[in-house]
């Protein structure tokens, strides 16, 4: 598993949804400036979807390696992993 780290930037809050392997799936609702250290397979996909007036918009998709980091030397708040 890759220790992965998104963090949402935007104004706006934002859904993070990780789909990999053998029924792997992970959502979370990520808030503006929160920081979400979470756990991947390394085939995994991200997903973030933004929040507009019509409903969800696919913002980004990219491979959860992308986002693989140290989390344990970030600066987050430990109580927002998952």
């Amino acid at each position: 598993m890759l220790e992965c780290w998104y963090e949402n930037n935007s104004s706006k809050m934002v859904i993070l949804k990780c789909i990999g392997p053998d029924r792997f799936y992970r959502e979370k609702v990520v808030m503006p400036m929160e920081t979400f250290c979470f756990e991947a397979p390394p085939q995994a996909r991200l997903e973030i979807w933004q929040m507009s007036l019509g409903g969800q918009m696919l913002h980004l998709r990219a491979d959860a390696a992308d986002y693989a980091s140290d989390c344990a030397a970030s600066t987050y708040d430990s109580s927002l992993v998952a």
